[in-house]
C-alpha cells in the first residue's frame, strides 16, 4: 500500500467516480474536488466559477485527475487556468481526460488547447484519450433511447471500439502512480463493433427487446432536443458519429488497457452484464 494523496475532479461523474474508487482501493488518500461530496474520498470544494477554490483543492497532492465538464458554461475556456493552478499548487503528476480524436480537432478546440497547455508546463503528465463510452447508453446522453428500447443514431454500420469507463479510470489511475505511464494514452475496448452488437448485448443482459435503428443526423438532433439537450450538443454528436460512419475518421482498437493495467479491456458483453448486475 502506497501512501499517496490524489486530487480527483468529477468524482461523482462517469469516469471520476471510478477513478476515486480505484485510487481508494490502492490505499491512496482521495481528495474529491467538486461542488459536493462524493462516495469515495474526502471532499475538497472546487468551483469552476470561483478561482479561489482551485489551488487549495490541489495543494499537497501527489497527483491529480483533471477533466473538463463541457456542460458547465465557461469550463472549457477556463481549463488551461485550472491546469496551471494545479501545477502552481505543486502537483507533480497530472492525468488529463482528453478524447481519442483530439489530434483531428481544430487548433481552437478546448481539449486540444488544454492538452497543449499541459504539455508546456513543468509537470509529468498523461493525456488519457478514450473513445466513445459504453456508459453513454446507460447513464449518459443515450439513456432515453435505452428506456425507449431503440438506439436511434446517425452511425450507419460504422465500427466503434467502445470503451467501459472502468477501463478509462484504470488507465488514469495507473498514470497517477509515481512510476506511471506518460504522454498520449488512447483507451478503447478490445474490438470494434457496430451499434447492432451494443443493442444485442444490452438487450440480452437486461432481458429486454432492444434494437439499433440508423437515422439521419437531422432526426437524431431533433430526438436529443426533445429530450432536453441543446441543438449544439446534438449537432456536435451527430458530426462526430458521422465522421466515423463515412470513414473520414478511422477508430481502431488499441492495446493500452492490456499494456498499462495488465488485463484485457472490458468487452461490450462484460459492460452489459456489469450494468445489469448493478441494478437494484
Amino acid at each position: 500500500m502506497q501512501d499517496r494523496i490524489v486530487t480527483v475532479m468529477g468524482a461523482t461523474g462517469k469516469t471520476g467516480r471510478h477513478v476515486a474508487q480505484q485510487a481508494a482501493e490502492r490505499g491512496w488518500t482521495v481528495r474529491a474536488a467538486g461542488r459536493r461530496p462524493a462516495q469515495h474520498g474526502e471532499w475538497a470544494r472546487f468551483e469552476w466559477d470561483d478561482p479561489t477554490t482551485w489551488e487549495p483543492a490541489f495543494a499537497g497532492s501527489d497527483a491529480a485527475y483533471i477533466l473538463i465538464p463541457f456542460n458547465h458554461p465557461g469550463a472549457p475556456e477556463r481549463a488551461p487556468e485550472v491546469i496551471r493552478a494545479a501545477v502552481d499548487a505543486g502537483v507533480p503528476r497530472i492525468a488529463f481526460l482528453s478524447t481519442i480524436d483530439v489530434d483531428h480537432a481544430p487548433d481552437d478546440d478546448p481539449t486540444k488547447i488544454a492538452e497543449r497547455t499541459l504539455a508546456g508546463l513543468p509537470v509529468r503528465s498523461a493525456m488519457v484519450r478514450p473513445t466513445w463510452f459504453l456508459d453513454n447508453f446507460t447513464v449518459g446522453s443515450f439513456r432515453g433511447m435505452l428506456e425507449a428500447r431503440e438506439l436511434r443514431l446517425p452511425a450507419g454500420d460504422a465500427l466503434f471500439p467502445f470503451v467501459d469507463t472502468r477501463d478509462v479510470a484504470a488507465v488514469a489511475v495507473a498514470a497517477m502512480a509515481e512510476d506511471g505511464p506518460e504522454g498520449a494514452l488512447p483507451v478503447t475496448g478490445p474490438e470494434s463493433v457496430d451499434h447492432h452488437v451494443v443493442a444485442d448485448e444490452l438487450g440480452t443482459a437486461l432481458d429486454i427487446p432492444l434494437r439499433y435503428v440508423p437515422v439521419s443526423a437531422d432526426e437524431f438532433v431533433d430526438l436529443l432536443r426533445g429530450r432536453g439537450f441543446s441543438t449544439e450538443y446534438g449537432e456536435f454528436l451527430a458530426e462526430a458519429l458521422g465522421k466515423v460512419a463515412d470513414g473520414s475518421f478511422d477508430l481502431r482498437a488499441e492495446d493500452t488497457v492490456q499494456r498499462v493495467v495488465g488485463r484485457p479491456a472490458y468487452s461490450v458483453s462484460d459492460f452489459a452484464n456489469y450494468y445489469a448486475n448493478s441494478l437494484p
